[in-house]
């Protein structure tokens, strides 16, 4: 009696096993965003802590402040292939940043409240994410609404802390003026320059889109920024 023959193909995988190795190949393409996002954050928090004393008026605002720290976490969404890397590598860069600028300030002498750090290690749980997908949504998102809301995000973190953090607590009018300008340039610049809308011609749509995005995300941004006093007071 002559032998079976051997199968022509091998045995298919189980799907669980497929499921883990598809999310291993994701986990290690994301794997360089996500070590960027720590470098990039050390580095950004060590910067502002040397900035503030070095930057003039009335520009001195932008090395403390909420803006420019969430600023790189929406670049580094930007540069995410998926939303959930956007997420991890906002959170990230905003823990960097805590680290890196409260390290920098020991080594120059001055003290570190715990509780202040961990405030701000907590706006990087919440503000991370939402920059990080703001970022994700600027450069990936199929709808041009979508791409354009991530533009009003990032701007609108300018606009909120310009009006009310400088022109209403800090009463800093120079400031004010500054980081409502450049709010007002990241809304309309990021939403004409959203990759749907140059891929359909549509610039001036998504600036528009963006600016009106701002009815929502300006009371949004004010809330934020009143409860940020609220803690830090």
């Amino acid at each position: 009696m002559s032998e079976p023959a051997a199968p022509t193909t091998s045995p298919r995988a189980p799907w669980g096993a497929v499921g883990r190795r598809a999310g291993e190949d994701r986990a290690l393409r994301a794997a360089p965003l996500l070590g960027a996002a720590v470098v990039v954050g050390v580095v950004w928090g060590a910067a502002t802590s040397g900035l503030q004393t070095v930057l003039p008026w009335p520009f001195a605002g932008l090395a403390n402040a909420v803006g420019p720290w969430v600023a790189p976490a929406f670049l580094l969404g930007a540069c995410s292939r998926r939303p959930w890397s956007a997420v991890l590598a906002g959170v990230l860069v905003c823990f960097g940043e805590v680290a890196g600028y409260y390290a920098t300030s020991a080594l120059r002498g001055f003290g570190v409240n715990p509780v202040m750090v961990a405030t701000w290690a907590a706006t990087g749980v919440l503000g991370g994410p939402v920059l990080g997908v703001a970022g994700w949504w600027w450069r990936r998102a199929r709808s041009l609404r979508l791409a354009a809301l991530g533009a009003a995000l990032l701007g609108g973190v300018f606009l909120a802390e310009g009006a009310l953090t400088y022109g209403v607590y800090l009463r800093y009018a120079g400031d004010a003026v500054v980081f409502c300008v450049l709010g007002a340039l990241l809304v309309v610049v990021f939403g004409a320059a959203a990759s749907v809308g140059r891929a359909g011609g549509a610039r001036a749509r998504g600036a528009g889109a963006a600016a009106a995005w701002l009815l929502l995300v300006l009371p949004l941004g004010a809330a934020g920024e009143v409860l940020l006093h609220l803690a830090l007071t």
